[in-house]
């Protein structure tokens, strides 16, 4: 049963070595009932590094959520060096609704980081996460999906700066985690946990995966797979017994690079019913024909064609689309050659 606390009352630094815990953390973030985060803690039986794991920013991505409590169910403290700290529902209020964006004051909360104490709900949880969690970790992955809006291709997105303590182990923990398709991003775009993460001096990693509001299990695997490779990579895991996660990583990743904000994805001319002609993970050319934008009487509402070469990273999450709705993202495959827009992650 869950330890439940005032949210002022956890301390992140309070290690009890050899122990697991279920918390529930109360905190008022201005709505009539207050917030319930669920935390769940291992302690390992020796001392190491502190590595949090968030899932549920967007509440309807799952992926993440289904990783954690697994990790929780299968590790054991004997097994581990250090802390690990588990947020599976990040954002109790889209969860709720299984949303992407909080129905409550209609914010993202993966736009709202570092947060601010007397915001809207939204903002005042982001605000906890950032002062109480990622400000403690020595290592932060936040695992999303594309959820019911995308269908992104599955991958580990990473800061991509080699001249820094944080760039170059986040590099070296990408290539560790184990999926074959790596997201470089040089700059980072303001209100994301990753953000956050960097302004802490923390380094980090998140994924992305298919999404659809239900889990592939490859998906599952892969995340479940790579955070204990992540595990193994920090020097967390004492165990000398072969463990999940021991398999080699791909020899060989792809690396794309540039812009990761779903914000700024090419959009939809027309209300329709989008059909692609190509795949997730597909390299194209410019000029390259994408899909097809289609009315009810059969007339093409729009051909859709990408201005640029790269990979096919995110498509629509239903083939409904609706005029200025996100419609693909093309990730360039080399580096410094997104036009000049502002990076960000894919979160």
């Amino acid at each position: 049963m869950a330890v439940r606390m005032e949210i002022e009352r956890y301390d992140a630094k309070a290690a009890a070595p050899g122990t697991k815990q279920s918390m529930t953390l109360i905190a008022d973030i201005g709505l009539e009932q207050p917030l319930e985060l669920p935390v769940l803690r291992i302690d390992g039986a020796a001392a190491g590094p502190a590595l949090l794991v968030l899932a549920g920013v967007h509440g309807d991505e799952y992926e993440g959520v289904e990783t954690i409590l697994r990790l929780y169910r299968d590790l054991r403290p004997e097994q581990l060096a250090g802390t690990i700290i588990l947020v599976p529902q990040a954002n109790a209020l889209s969860y709720r609704g299984g949303t992407r964006i909080s129905p409550e004051d209609g914010v993202n909360m993966a736009r709202a980081f570092p947060g601010n104490p007397e915001g809207t709900p939204t903002e005042r949880i982001a605000w906890h996460l950032h002062h109480r969690f990622i400000a403690h970790a020595d290592f932060m992955l936040d695992l999303h999906s594309g959820g019911t809006h995308y269908a992104v291709s599955t991958l580990v997105g990473y800061y991509h700066n080699d001249g820094t303590e944080i760039g170059r182990r986040s590099r070296a923990a990408a290539e560790a985690f184990g999926i074959d398709l790596l997201w470089a991003h040089e700059t980072i775009a303001p209100g994301r946990t990753v953000s956050s993460a960097l302004a802490l001096g923390v380094p980090w990693l998140y994924t992305e995966a298919y999404g659809g509001r239900r889990i592939r299990r490859e998906d599952a695997e892969a995340f479940y797979a790579g955070a204990f490779r992540l595990m193994r990579h920090l020097g967390m895991l004492r165990s000398n017994e072969r463990e999940q996660g021991d398999e080699a990583s791909p020899a060989a990743p792809r690396r794309i690079y540039g812009d990761g904000n779903f914000d700024g994805s090419e959009t939809a001319k027309a209300d329709g019913f989008f059909i692609p002609e190509l795949p997730l993970g597909s390299p194209v050319a410019a000029g390259e024909r994408i899909g097809t934008i289609y009315g009810f009487d059969g007339e093409e509402l729009q051909r859709v064609v990408t201005s640029r070469g790269g990979v096919v990273v995110m498509l629509p999450g239903t083939p409904a689309v609706r005029n200025g709705e996100p419609l693909f993202m093309i990730a360039p495959s080399e580096p410094h050659i997104d036009d000049g827009e502002k990076r960000g992650s894919a979160e």
